[in-house]
């Protein structure tokens, strides 16, 4: 037979699914404290799942048009003008099924073959994929460690050419947590605006900020080159709902909703619905999981005081990078060690790119307890290599 295309055969699997494979097959000998999984642990709230199964009965399981229904639409629209003090309508919003194809259809509405996309790394690496499976090429800022993961302007600058057309943005960050300021983001939208590029800002953790509120990059754009990812999964633990949304130009969304056809044709009008909902009813639910992965990051941070391993506190979001350079090990490496030794899953940090080589993601979507003894393990493993 004729060979597979060479992209798609090419692409490497995500070491955070091979984790999570390993560790299910490691778990039948017994417990495994999961910490690689990005899902939120709590249930998705009760009001929402009634209102899902109320829209199921009431029939609202058929086809929806490409852009999404005009409830959620709407609702959306009202949100993001509400946040962010920038007029909004709901033309001007796409919903997709998650957030992840909202970036796909992005790379897929813009890049022409050759065309480059600035991803950061460390980054979450469904970035990567998505950028090669639309023909784009990668290329990546460093977020350096001794800066807290955060971008140098300058470098970023330096790495622009004719061909870059995308820059892409995450706040708070997948895999650091860290969260970039008004400061910071409105020096990349100059950026942007300067060096004639779109923005791509995946915001689908903007909800889940500890000490400083969120800076989106929608109230910096002056001309509508920015398209603003985010979606319901991890606020409000709908990660099975498939509901994301973009906020572009409507001329960018009337593009981006054709692409839905070929593809996806549409999201389910019950999820949809069910999230129109949840944007416009009580918000308690959104402040007690945010008030509870901020007490989480800090057991995790309290253990690697402890230890002498503490190197930044995340600003947001539910992840952590451990540095575990003192071990002599590269991520990879460590990270099969400790599940198969001390029965703990992480993510290793290679899977997010260079940079975090030296690196473990933990997400702190788990227990208390889960955390602080996770973490201590770790921490135990490092120890052992050093030597100390």
């Amino acid at each position: 037979m004729k060979p597979f295309a060479h992209i798609p055969a090419q692409i490497p699997r995500s070491g955070i699914r091979e984790v999570m494979d390993l560790a299910w097959k490691v778990e039948k000998e017994g417990p495994v404290i999961h910490l690689e999984v990005g899902q939120p642990d709590f249930a998705t709230p009760d009001h929402i799942v009634e209102a899902a199964c109320r829209y199921v009965r009431e029939g609202h399981t058929k086809y929806v048009p490409n852009a999404g229904t005009g409830q959620l639409r709407a609702a959306v629209a009202r949100r993001f003008e509400h946040l962010h003090g920038v007029a909004t309508t709901p033309d001007q919003i796409l919903v997709t099924p998650g957030a992840v194809m909202s970036v796909a259809t992005a790379f897929l509405a813009l890049l022409e073959p050759g065309d480059e996309v600035l991803l950061p790394d460390p980054g979450w690496p469904n970035y990567t994929m998505a950028v090669a499976l639309t023909h784009g090429q990668a290329v990546y800022y460093p977020l350096h460690p001794e800066r807290n993961f955060l971008p140098d302007l300058d470098e970023l600058d330096a790495l622009v050419t004719p061909r870059t057309k995308i820059l892409l943005l995450c706040s708070p960050s997948n895999p650091t947590g860290q969260v970039y300021d008004a400061d910071t983001m409105r020096g990349l939208m100059d950026l942007a605006h300067r060096r004639d590029l779109w923005v791509l800002s995946d915001e689908i953790y903007a909800d889940i900020v500890f000490e400083h509120p969120h800076a989106s990059a929608l109230p910096f754009d002056r001309d509508g080159r920015s398209l603003i990812i985010s979606g319901m999964s991890k606020s409000y633990a709908m990660t099975g709902f498939r509901v994301g949304f973009t906020r572009g130009n409507a001329a960018y969304i009337e593009l981006a909703a054709k692409l839905q056809e070929p593809f996806v044709s549409c999201g389910s009008g019950f999820s949809q619905l069910a999230a129109a909902d949840a944007l416009e009813g009580p918000q308690d639910c959104v402040e007690e999981m945010r008030a509870a992965y901020h007490r989480r990051r800090d057991v995790a941070l309290d253990v690697l005081r402890a230890h002498g391993l503490y190197q930044y506190s995340p600003g947001g979001a539910f992840y952590l990078l451990i540095d575990i350079s003192a071990s002599g090990m590269d991520s990879r490496e460590f990270t099969f060690e400790l599940l198969q030794t001390r029965r703990v899953a992480v993510a290793p940090g290679s899977t997010f790119g260079k940079v975090s080589n030296r690196h473990v993601r933990i997400s702190i979507a788990s227990s208390e307890q889960n955390i602080h003894d996770g973490v201590t393990r770790i921490c135990e493993l490092i120890r052992e290599k050093a030597g100390r």
